[in-house]
């Protein structure tokens, strides 16, 4: 699709799943693994060059092909204003979520820069709880200290599939952020999303049962193996202590897969909220 100087490419309605699923705190961040139901949207291909935001901000500036660094709330508003004319009324211009950039990667419709932060549309988030399951993005608060910043996607630069999502202020022009734009449907309705609240209840019983299976149990077998087996009596204290500590440092690192919340697990009305998928 054409709009103006810029040409989308257009993405076919599919699945993604975002987060993962390793059970490590380590990975707390990134979890829950979730489905999500993307809609046919279009993408750029690459991020916005100079010549791009010059010919769409109608201002002087360099008119190079190399993609233009620096991206703030002012110029955002300025180039989604720019392109809005010229975009049907059920299609909204805003960078991609980031199931709209998994989406769109994974259907080879964009090519990831090494080295740079994409501004997404996303709230930043610590965790995948609360995330929309129709490739909407998450809403920003109106209040705290992360209010004036937005989600972004920061691409390894040596290495295009490694990626990793953290934030940036809107605030500001920063270095190595560039700008891709997407022409996505307008979603109306309450949004489907993962559920804020994890079972901790079975998390509680996965940690205890690898704790002891990883830690505590080798703390005493070990002595009498080597047969010390008194001392597993006498000094069944210390090994207890060590036990428990073993099992609780490898928590970091290792724990069992957590399960992918599906699309039917996702949270819509009241009556959802008591649906539980563990963190």
């Amino acid at each position: 699709m054409q709009v103006g100087p810029l040409t989308f490419v257009k993405v076919d309605p599919g699945t993604t799943y975002v987060g993962d699923d390793r059970g490590g705190w380590i990975h707390a961040s990134q979890r829950p693994r979730h489905e999500v139901r993307v809609p046919e949207f279009f993408v750029l291909k690459t991020p916005l060059s100079a010549a791009d935001v010059t010919q769409l901000s109608n201002q002087d500036g360099p008119a190079t092909q190399a993609p233009h660094e620096g991206v703030d709330a002012a110029l955002l508003q300025q180039t989604c204003a720019a392109l809005r004319a010229h975009v049907p009324d059920h299609l909204e211009v805003r960078p991609p979520s980031l199931a709209e950039w998994k989406r769109a990667r994974e259907a080879g419709a964009l090519n990831p820069l090494p080295g740079v932060l994409e501004i997404l549309a996303d709230a930043p988030f610590s965790n995948h709880r609360g995330a929309p399951m129709d490739g909407r993005p998450r809403e920003r608060s109106a209040h705290g200290p992360l209010m004036d910043q937005l989600a972004c996607i920061e691409v390894h630069p040596h290495k295009t599939t490694a990626t990793a999502t953290s934030s940036v202020p809107m605030d500001r022009r920063l270095p190595g952020t560039v700008l891709r734009l997407v022409l996505s449907p307008v979603r109306e309705g309450p949004p489907r999303t993962v559920p804020q609240q994890a079972d901790r209840s079975a998390n509680l019983r996965v940690e205890v049962m690898c704790t002891l299976l990883i830690g505590v149990v080798p703390s005493f077998l070990i002595p009498v193996l080597r047969g010390f087996g008194g001392y597993a009596l006498e000094g069944w204290a210390n090994l207890l202590f060590g036990g428990l500590v073993a099992g609780f440092v490898t928590g970091a690192i290792w724990r069992p897969r957590r399960p992918t919340v599906t699309w039917e697990d996702g949270a819509v009305y009241e009556e959802d909220e008591e649906r539980k998928v563990s963190q």
